[in-house]
């Protein structure tokens, strides 16, 4: 059975629905992801079982994550591995005053779980010095939200938005125009997404999600790369 994948801006949707502020539940989303009517989505084995559960309650409010459930819901997620031992190290120790304890009992927030998604995009690229320092600029500690610059998953949501337009250009676009070019003009598009952000906390905003754009596509790349080595030889295994 083909797994399931979503595309950021599906994942963002996702997001929103167990955050329970979309009008279309969880399954009803994947549904329209893969678009196949003939699938049972509900039964299919790429569906993490905690959006099973959520489907059964009666009231739909902000579910929230334990890290295994954050790993399973990262990996529905399009050329992205997750893995439950690098999410503890992460909350414990490389982004930990980032993340900060659980907002919901014991497990993690929505918004939560998007950083961490926002980290696993970003580390293909950058190490962890670096990306505490791009995002402590947005978002500081989630325990105090107040002194943040932007909502974790409205900047997931703006990127994803920006990724998703960048796959729609046309091969001759990106022949004359540099990527670069194409990337920041998407970032520019989505300026009115943010009213309240001043000029100069636009400027930093647009910066990282530029800059997350290209780590984004880097990975892709890279991730390709590897499937396209595993194909052509079967069995062998690469050398860093």
């Amino acid at each position: 059975m083909k797994a399931l994948k979503l595309t950021r801006l599906q994942m963002v949707n996702l997001l929103y629905s167990l955050k329970g502020i979309h009008e279309e539940n969880p399954i009803s989303l994947l549904k329209y992801s893969v678009n196949d009517p003939t699938l049972n989505v509900l039964y299919h084995e790429s569906v993490p079982n905690f959006i099973r559960r959520y489907e059964r309650k009666k009231t739909k409010k902000e579910y929230g994550l334990s890290t295994n459930e954050i790993v399973d819901l990262g990996n529905l997620c399009e050329l992205t591995s997750f893995k439950s031992t690098a999410i503890q190290n992460w909350i414990k120790r490389d982004i930990k005053e980032l993340i900060g304890q659980p907002e919901l009992g014991k497990k993690y927030s929505i918004d939560q779980a998007a950083i961490l998604l926002i980290v696993r995009d970003l580390k293909s690229v950058y190490d962890f010095e670096s990306i505490r320092s791009i995002l402590t600029s947005l978002f500081n500690t989630l325990s105090d939200r107040s002194d943040d610059l932007i909502n974790p998953l409205k900047f997931y949501e703006a990127y994803a938005t920006i990724l998703e337009k960048i796959n729609d250009l046309n091969v001759s676009s990106i022949r004359y125009k540099r990527i670069e070019e194409n990337i920041e003009e998407e970032a520019d598009s989505v300026r009115n997404t943010f009213p309240v952000l001043s000029d100069s906390q636009w400027e930093q905003v647009r910066g990282t999600l530029i800059l997350v754009v290209l780590a984004v596509l880097s990975s892709h790349i890279q991730r390709r790369a590897h499937l396209y080595f595993q194909e052509q030889f079967p069995g062998k295994e690469e050398t860093q």
